[in-house]
């Protein structure tokens, strides 16, 4: 998921799909790209996606985008009519770039505004074009945090034979921990965004613009949020923001702890996949994991 061919000849095929000059193309994240035009025309961003993604799967996003604007959310918007293209076998998604402002120029509380954004996204109808299973990051997974923790389940298999003698014990506390994660069926759906982080939100001076919309759909309310509650600084505002405008339910309450542990656990699974001797290193850590969980949601909760 996390490989690209052709970014070398990326400027050249939007030139060609979009029938502007580029001036230059600067690299945001995996796959992403900041597109500065050599008219006058304003900067766009162009994701670009893994081959082993299919194409449907970017017209979803598209449809996402495309109901936003229609609803007025605040979000990146697509550039032109044809916004989603085709490169070297690859998805190509170009929207508007959106500039951020000076810490002086934003509203107050941007963090209690992102969570009551989220809570209003979260009461927005799906998009018939994005009725899809939702909430995964989607380098990891298509579909839900559950859909996450089977693929978390196939790295610890695939790395089995790669670790240091002598670690099975280790690697099989890991792989219990994963079958016994939580990822969330059951819980109330909703239209979600699956990583609504303060990194993925421009602040302008009319509030935070939500980007990065890949693999939106319906899931789980709830676990698509445990990126940003597993954050020191940002959960407790942004779930003041939230909770402004839905009433989490008992069974999410009492669920939060363990949809925290699943979230950081996908993240040591996948460091330990990087790094296999490290494994007997992480399995350590899982019951002090558990604990700042638990401490988490109920500094979260109360």
């Amino acid at each position: 998921m996390y490989q690209r061919e052709g970014v070398d000849t990326l400027p050249a095929h939007l030139e060609r799909a979009h029938g502007i000059a580029i001036k230059k193309v600067s690299q945001l994240d995996v796959g992403v790209f900041r597109v500065d035009r050599g008219d006058a025309g304003p900067p766009l961003v162009a994701r670009l996606f893994s081959a082993a993604r299919p194409h449907a799967a970017a017209e979803a996003d598209l449809a996402v985008l495309r109901d936003l604007a229609k609803v007025g959310f605040p979000a990146e918007r697509p550039f032109g009519a044809g916004t989603l293209t085709s490169h070297q076998g690859q998805a190509v998604l170009v929207t508007e770039f959106v500039k951020q402002v000076p810490k002086v120029e934003r509203p107050p509380y941007p963090i209690v505004t992102l969570g009551a954004r989220i809570a209003r996204l979260h009461a927005l109808p799906v998009p018939a074009g994005a009725d899809r299973p939702a909430g995964a990051l989607h380098h990891f997974a298509e579909g839900t945090m559950t859909d996450e923790l089977r693929a978390v389940a196939g790295w610890l298999a695939a790395i089995e034979s790669r670790g240091p003698a002598g670690d099975i014990v280790a690697l099989d506390a890991i792989r219990r921990a994963v079958e016994a994660a939580d990822g969330g069926d059951g819980l109330p759906e909703a239209f979600v965004h699956p990583d609504p982080v303060p990194k993925n939100a421009i602040f302008t001076a009319a509030g935070p613009v939500l980007v990065d919309w890949t693999s939106a759909g319906r899931g789980p309310r709830l676990p698509s949020l445990t990126l940003v509650l597993k954050s020191g600084w940002a959960a407790v505002p942004f779930m003041k923001g939230y909770t402004k405008r839905v009433a989490l339910t008992d069974d999410e309450r009492d669920r939060l702890p363990a949809l925290l542990f699943s979230r950081r656990l996908i993240g040591l699974v996948f460091r330990v996949c990087r790094d296999p001797a490290t494994v007997a290193r992480s399995a350590g850590k899982l019951q002090s994991l558990q604990s700042d969980c638990e401490a988490r949601a109920h500094e979260i909760l109360n």
